[in-house]
């Protein structure tokens, strides 16, 4: 997790000081601006606890948090800012939205126009996973992170900045839980929940809520694109039966993985005030609604240009336009004199919105927007759910030409990643009405159950040692007494091992190309091998020093090449169910992912020849990214603390590092781009990326260098080639 917190101080003025004294909505608890990182699964997420998710600056910072990243790690992003809309009719008669985010090239700052919630609550964070630091049994996922925030502060907290737009305030704390899990089925999406609470003394009318967006899907590692010329090559669409907005790189041409990002209504909650009673409330259960006398939910998918266009494609600026773009569609049926005249605008709209992206025009923003809610009390609560999507496009839609595609085959991959996220909501409602019906409540504790579903045995700890050549792969037994929370029933059946090949890093997802290289599972049954743990289980348990878990088993990995990335991760299966046709359930690949550098370890032997690899080296090396800034040669056999540097022929400088094998793990731009945050490397080697001291490509040529041992002062000298 990564977390920062920002607080700047201003001048108060009085009529602030007087709103801060006297105005009724006041509510107790403040706390700093916080941001967090969910990033358990395959996707990275900031969320905080002011009402607006991602990374407004991670274009410009790109080794920095996450903004919507998936896979995580490979430096694909979805999404620039987004941020909780709720727009209400008072009981004044004023029309109001209270918005976490606008369209904003800045993002946030404090004070800042359009972000209108303070922070009530610092960021909790909470987890399923026992071996967590913040296990509890009252967690609901893998990453659970809880927060508050209001519409009713006059200054933010900490400082004397005002809130922005006290005119509009509705009277509104908000209740925000995100969910995330690592399960290869659950671990591309981020579930943001919001509990809308009046504490108002006035009912609020004709409510809508929505998730304004600014989803722009780019590689920020590879893209040469920048202003401008770095949002508008999107693609965009609607989902109407999945109520999700989706969007895709349409026209970027920078070396990348083709994906989609989304965002998903799940769905909500409400207290209906002539029965009291609280009812599920999608489009789906529309016929219900209006059989009561109610209008029918819908979800409202809106786009507007960042700069330019005609009225209705142009960004909101008052609370009046933001109501109409959470409560009108567009094109609006009402303003067409035929439902064929109507369909011919809807699918001409939705054509442009694919192919903007193609001509550089594709710079829209968007608005999920679901509703209406007809009236939300004082004290009462409205839930609003929403899903983060991320998928790739299937594998013969990969490459340049898969990019513009946008058709039925390239969404098979995010429909099957939305319908989990949706059946993880609804979890014992499986007809998705909000009702419990017979034979629904698996439990058997009398209630509906969300976010409960089959789970697979947890993941196993995993060590892995390196040698000269090989991997010692290590983990142990936790697996095996894992209890489906549904099933009641302890079915471990074994463990499966993946590993990538060299070079499959440089795909910007290494992870989804690691193969199983061994597979163990218990005999006499009719699922998997059948073959025994015999042949990895160790005579006795192996303990490291630091690390307190009991390895039971180990699995030698051989004919490892020095230099090249080798991803490793350990999975556990249960037993599926053979007679009902369910597959196994497998544990998390993301869990206890390690991407390793064999190498040399650190010289103890002052005989140890120090040396360069590739030797000549000539561009690009087979392991080297796009740029010239991700080259890489690497030195071996260094001293466990060493100084290097090289030289011209003329016996210039060209640049010195220092070696620590103790710490060091990749300084340069490569492994920012290629390895993950979980590596190991050896003690003996060290990356140079070609630059020297002030950062200039180096010509064609000889060099020398020297290796100094900072323990011994024993030097060694040698020479490289480069050849461009």
């Amino acid at each position: 997790m990564v977390r920062s917190l920002v607080m700047r101080g201003a001048s108060i003025g009085l009529p602030a000081l007087l709103a801060w004294l006297f105005f009724p909505w006041n509510v107790q608890g403040q706390a700093a601006f916080e941001e967090a990182v969910i990033d358990v699964g395959n996707i990275g997420v900031t969320v905080t606890n002011s009402g607006f998710v991602g990374k407004s600056n991670v274009r410009n910072n790109p080794t920095g948090p996450p903004s919507f990243e998936y896979p995580l790690d490979s430096g694909i992003e979805h999404l620039f800012e987004s941020g909780l809309w709720v727009g209400a009719v008072r009981s004044d008669g004023v029309t109001t939205v209270r918005t976490g985010a606008i369209v904003n090239s800045g993002g946030y700052s404090p004070g800042q126009g359009g972000y209108e919630y303070a922070p009530l609550t610092p960021i909790t964070e909470r987890s399923t996973l026992p071996e967590s630091d913040v296990f509890t049994s009252a967690a609901v996922s893998h990453q659970d992170y809880l927060t508050a925030f209001a519409d009713t502060a006059a200054v933010l907290p900490g400082t004397f900045i005002p809130a922005p737009d006290p005119q509009g305030r509705l009277g509104m704390k908000v209740e925000q839980r995100t969910h995330a899990w690592n399960f290869p089925f659950t671990e591309y999406f981020v579930i943001l929940n919001f509990d809308i609470i009046n504490i108002s003394q006035a009912a609020w009318d004709s409510v809508y809520v929505g998730l304004y967006h600014d989803l722009v899907v780019r590689n920020v590692n590879t893209t040469q694109d920048a202003g401008s010329a770095f949002f508008n090559k999107g693609g965009f669409g609607f989902l109407d039966s999945l109520t999700t907005t989706y969007a895709y790189n349409a026209g970027g041409t920078e070396e990348t993985i083709n994906t989609y990002g989304a965002v998903t209504f799940l769905g909500a909650e409400w207290r209906d005030p002539r029965t009291g009673q609280t009812r599920f409330v999608h489009p789906n259960l529309a016929d219900a609604f209006v059989q009561d006398g109610y209008a029918p939910p819908r979800v409202n998918p809106r786009w507007w240009l960042f700069s330019g266009g005609v009225p209705e494609l142009t960004r909101p600026t008052t609370d009046e336009e933001r109501y109409r773009r959470l409560s009108e569609p567009y094109p609006n049926p009402a303003t067409f004199a035929t439902q064929a005249e109507y369909e011919a605008a809807r699918d001409a709209w939705y054509e442009r919105l694919k192919t903007d992206g193609l001509t550089s025009n594709g710079n829209w923003i968007g608005l999920t927007p679901a509703g209406p809610f007809p009236r939300v009390l004082p004290g009462d609560t409205l839930q609003v759910t929403f899903a983060l999507v991320g998928a790739q496009k299937p594998d013969e839609f990969q490459g340049p030409p898969g990019k513009p595609i946008d058709t039925e085959e390239t969404r098979s991959l995010l429909i099957n990643n939305i319908e989990w996220a949706r059946r993880t909501y609804s979890g014992e409602d499986n007809d998705y009405d909000g009702v419990l019906d017979p034979g629904e409540d698996v439990n058997g504790n009398g209630r509906l159950d969300r976010y409960l579903i089959p789970e697979p045995p947890r993941s196993p700890r995993m060590r892995i040692e390196l040698e000269a050549g090989r991997a010692l792969v290590y983990w142990d037994g936790s697996a095996e007494e894992s209890v489906d929370p549904v099933t009641g029933l302890r079915d471990f059946e074994g463990y499966r091992i993946y590993r990538s090949n060299p070079g499959d890093d440089l795909s910007g997802n290494i992870l989804d190309r690691a193969s199983l290289i061994a597979q163990y599972d218990r005999p006499a049954n009719r699922t998997g091998f059948n073959n025994g743990f015999d042949e990895i289980r160790l005579p006795e348990p192996v303990t490291f020093e630091g690390d307190p878990t009991a390895y039971l088993y180990r699995l030698e990995v051989d004919g490892l090449l020095s230099g090249w990335q080798y991803l490793f991760t350990l999975t556990a299966f249960d037993e599926g169910d053979p007679d009902a046709g369910l597959d196994a359930f497998e544990s998390s690949r993301t869990a206890n992912v390690t991407r390793v550098f064999p190498g040399t370890p650190a010289a103890d032997d002052e005989r140890a020849p120090v040396g360069v690899y590739p030797n000549p080296y000539r561009v690009n090396a087979a392991w080297d990214g796009t740029t010239s800034r991700t080259r890489r040669l690497n030195f071996y056999n260094l001293p466990a603390r060493s100084e290097v540097r090289i030289y011209t022929l003329a016996g210039e400088i060209v640049t010195t590092f220092e070696h620590d094998g103790g710490v060091y793990q990749g300084d340069i731009r490569w492994y920012d781009n290629f390895a993950g945050a979980t590596r190991q490397l050896p003690g003996g080697e060290h990356s140079w990326d070609l630059l020297s001291e002030n950062g200039l490509n180096i010509a064609t040529g000889l060099y020398f260098f020297t290796v100094k041992d900072l323990e011994s002062g024993e030097v060694q000298t040698g020479k490289f080639a480069i050849i461009k």
